[in-house]
């Protein structure tokens, strides 16, 4: 996740929270400190697992892919809250 004003990642999972919260981020999984390269976010929020952004990570069959239109409308609205 980057600053939101800056083009500089941010790899804090506490700082990621606090920044956000207040953009409608609702919870963030703390899988620990880490750097890595960006990679697929998935929709967990309906019944079935939607890829928003198709990152590095594998597609897996249980995945479903959103069509090229709310993809990319999705990933406009993505880089929006990232930026």
């Amino acid at each position: 996740v980057k600053f939101p004003a800056e083009n500089q990642w941010m790899i804090n999972p506490v700082m990621i929270a606090d920044i956000y919260r207040p953009e409608g981020l609702d919870f963030l999984v703390d899988g620990g400190v880490r750097l890595a390269d960006p990679s697929t976010i998935v929709d967990m929020t309906t019944n079935l697992p939607t890829i928003i952004w198709q990152g590095k990570g594998p597609r897996l069959d249980w995945m479903i892919h959103q069509d090229e239109d709310a993809a990319a409308s999705s990933q406009e609205t993505l880089l929006q809250l990232l930026v």
